[in-house]
């Protein structure tokens, strides 16, 4: 791992696990150059990369502060995080609630996503998520039953990624998204309080093992004013030559 990479996830870890709090100075560039003995374009580096992914607001003239983060957002597009996960610090009240679960087989879209015929059945599991008393977020996730064979209400409103690691012993690799801005649908209007707004952002996503083999594809969707999105773009650096 590169210098600043390493102070990025040292500081990002401060800050999620509460060691560093909202509207916190962060230390000089040259208090920092010296705790982790790199150079200040290290620290720089590190600085504006947790600027982009919403950690800190780097000031003029003054040191950076650490920016208060809402549990729904940002959400960072390279990682796979539960809710709970989000929420280290307990610093929202977060509930789940169950509000389907049953078993589905030869429907299209899931044949065609995960390769399998009409007698390979799968999990439909719908949650909702209430945050700090407002339920901005509608989960339904599909599960195939040859990896994931037994999901109870238990399990469902606790952390099914909890169980499946803890209990299950699956290694969880990577998703592939895709987010959409859309109207809400009628089972959304009905689930969520979207309060003035009458679209939603949904994020779908197909979800891998490490041996490759997909094994969940769902939906979530958010009230737009509740969900931020970060990411990190890099420019290749073409080199030019000379003849």
């Amino acid at each position: 791992m590169s210098k600043y990479k390493k102070v990025y996830h040292d500081i990002k870890a401060k800050i999620s696990n509460g060691t560093l709090v909202a509207k916190q100075e962060l230390p000089s560039e040259s208090e920092l150059m010296q705790h982790y003995g790199f150079s200040k374009d290290t620290i720089r580096k590190a600085l504006s990369l947790l600027e982009i992914n919403g950690y800190i607001q780097k000031q003029q003239g003054r040191n950076s502060i650490v920016l208060e983060r809402h549990l729904p957002k940002p959400q960072i597009l390279s990682e796979i995080k539960t809710v709970s996960e989000l929420n280290h610090s307990s610093s929202h009240q977060v509930k789940t609630t169950l509000s389907s679960l049953y078993i589905v087989q030869g429907e299209e879209e899931l044949m065609h996503i995960f390769n399998v015929n009409e007698q390979i059945d799968f999990y439909r599991i719908g949650r909702t998520r209430e945050i700090d008393g407002e339920r901005v977020e509608y989960e339904v996730s599909y599960f195939d039953r040859r990896i994931v064979p037994f999901i109870n209400r238990d399990i469902a409103e606790q952390s099914i990624y909890h169980y499946l690691e803890s209990e299950l012993g699956l290694k969880i690799s990577h998703s592939q998204r895709e987010i959409v801005f859309r109207y809400a649908n009628e089972e959304e209007e009905n689930t969520l309080d979207l309060g003035e707004y009458n679209m939603i952002v949904s994020v779908t996503s197909t979800t891998y093992l490490a041996d490759g083999r997909p094994f969940q594809y769902g939906s979530i969707s958010y009230r737009p004013d509740k969900i931020t999105f970060a990411s990190t773009a890099t420019r290749e650096i073409k080199h030019s030559s000379t003849n």
